[in-house]
């Protein structure tokens, strides 16, 4: 017989950021996976069974489980199998990782390329070159794919192939796809895609589980579909689920979920359903994301990716059953939209959503707070974002990554990722939030820097803030006797506590403890 992994434990370090109020201490117990105190170790362990396993960090410090406030999960999970394409600085070198990986189910597939600052853009007939395989390829925000001519084939796109709303084929000067697609019109290609058995996803799955969890991760805000809906489903029936999933499912599945009756919150302390996502826009690298105003030195202002009356009516139609929103926009026009429509909608027992919210005018900054509105954003896209956000916004982007501006109007922001577009590990984004500056050091003060945050500020973005937007902030995001053992003790230099990006970038995980179960240690 396998006995369940135990729940109970007591913890020593050199301090334990709570969260809670009037709550401090270097030690926390825990008991049947709840905690029964946190407290300094001299009087706490007293009260300490002698039968509960004792850990000692004595350096580090503990802060309530880090959670993801947005990612595609599943996608990430797959995409750690396919051609990895990250931080290819040329065409050439994107083909020449392509050109050495093999066909698997008939396609060879990648992720992750960025086309910013490359000579020559992604074409059809570099890959065809390389395969005559169909050949997909997401860009690393995953709102561009760059094809083969076997894969528009395929999918049947041709010259008289008419863009879709809210996407765009690329065609060059004769009016012929050039395999570069935009937004919408990736799906054109993606729902050829073969899907992955189920037991590929859940192997990919558990071990990105076990990878969240050696970065201090113990739960995730999830933005994706039905298949991965069921996945996450299977691990939880099979008790195999460490991390808390508060999943997000597309407006596709909104007339389902009317018709059986399910409402954001559903589900169980592992696995809960939040808001439909809805697009209104596109993204920042793809230059798709939607703005009031022409992008610097054009007169392209993005796209709006669904209707205004379609958003509307599906906006509605869930709020009217108890479902919340998790909308997508990024572009000043998107936030804007967003705001508009989401204002004054009734309740749900998750709150409503903007998600990314990166280019905010400032007449709509004080907006969400007012309308109740949690933002996620994720700081750790500044990293590449920067001279992004200079070159094609200009002085719009001092409304963009507002996060000083934002908590000071009392907006409840939710850090997070967006894995796969940046990485996982939420050092990153604390590093980001704290420096507003490139691991390479520039711009140099840090870019825009009154919008830097505090530590405590970011750790509860991650950690407090996310628990109130999942609803369960009476039992997780603090260490307090009664909530639930989800925390991390963080190797680190005590520095990080004065708001040191680089000091906390240096630390580790050493333990991750979910639901009082010991996941991680090292």
């Amino acid at each position: 017989m396998t006995l369940p992994p135990p729940t109970s434990g007591f913890l020593r370090a050199r301090r334990v950021m709570s969260l809670a109020p009037g709550v401090q201490g270097d030690s926390v117990w825990w008991e049947a996976g709840r905690i029964r105190g946190v407290g300094p170790a001299r009087l706490l362990e007293r009260e300490v069974p002698a039968a509960v396993p004792r850990f000692d960090f004595p350096g580090a410090l503990v802060t309530p489980g880090f959670v993801d406030g947005h990612t595609h999960f599943a996608m990430w999970a797959l995409a750690r199998r396919r051609v990895q394409l990250a931080g290819a600085s040329t065409r050439r070198e994107v083909v020449a990782r392509v050109a050495a990986a093999p066909p698997v189910q008939g396609w060879v597939l990648g992720q992750g390329w960025d086309a910013n600052g490359w000579k020559v853009p992604p074409d059809r007939a570099a890959l065809d070159a390389v395969h005559s395989a169909p050949v997909y390829l997401d860009s690393l925000d995953v709102h561009s794919a760059w094809v083969n001519s076997a894969a528009l084939a395929i999918a049947g796109i041709t010259r008289d192939t008419p863009d879709p709303f809210g996407g765009r084929i690329v065609r060059d000067a004769a009016g012929e796809p050039t395999g570069l697609l935009l937004e919408r019109a990736v799906e054109l290609v993606a729902r050829h895609l073969p899907a992955p058995p189920a037991d590929v996803l859940d192997a990919a799955l558990k071990e990105a589980q076990a990878e969240a969890h050696s970065s201090g991760v113990t739960g995730i805000h999830d933005v994706e579909d039905d298949t991965a809906l069921a996945a996450f489903r299977r691990l939880e029936g099979g008790g195999q689920l460490r991390l808390r999933v508060l999943f997000h499912p597309p407006v596709t599945s909104l007339p389902a979920m009317v018709a059986a009756g399910i409402r954001s919150g559903a589900g169980s302390e592992w696995l809960t359903i939040g808001g439909v996502k809805l697009f209104l826009d596109g993204s920042l690298g793809s230059r798709t994301a939607w703005m009031l105003e022409p992008y610097a030195g054009s007169r392209d202002r993005g796209m709006p990716i669904t209707a205004e009356q379609e958003a509307a009516d599906a906006m509605r139609s869930a709020a009217a059953h108890g479902i919340a929103l998790t909308v997508h926009a990024i572009g000043d026009a998107a936030v804007r939209r967003a705001l508009d429509l989401m204002t004054d909608l009734p309740a749900a027992a998750v709150p409503h959503r903007i998600e990314h919210f990166q280019c905010v005018h400032p007449l709509d900054l004080d907006r969400a707070a007012r309308a109740g509105i949690v933002v996620s954003m994720q700081p750790a896209h500044l990293l590449t974002d920067i001279p992004l956000v200079d070159r094609h916004w200009g002085a719009r982007g001092s409304g963009a990554y507002a996060f000083r501006t934002l908590l000071r109007r009392g907006t409840s922001v939710v850090f997070g990722s967006d894995v796969p577009v940046a990485s996982l590990d939420p050092r990153e984004g604390v590093f980001a939030a704290l420096e507003r500056k490139g691991f390479n050091g520039a711009p140099a003060g840090g870019w825009r820097p009154e919008e830097k945050l505090e530590f405590e500020e970011v750790v509860r973005a991650y950690t407090r803030a996310a628990a109130l937007a999942e609803g369960s902030g009476l039992r997780r995001g603090s260490l307090a006797a009664g909530y639930d053992a989800d925390l991390v003790a963080w190797a680190a230099d005590p520095a990080v506590e004065r708001g040191d990006g680089e000091a906390f970038r240096a630390a580790r995980p050493v333990c991750t403890v979910v639901g009082g179960e010991v996941v991680m240690r090292r």
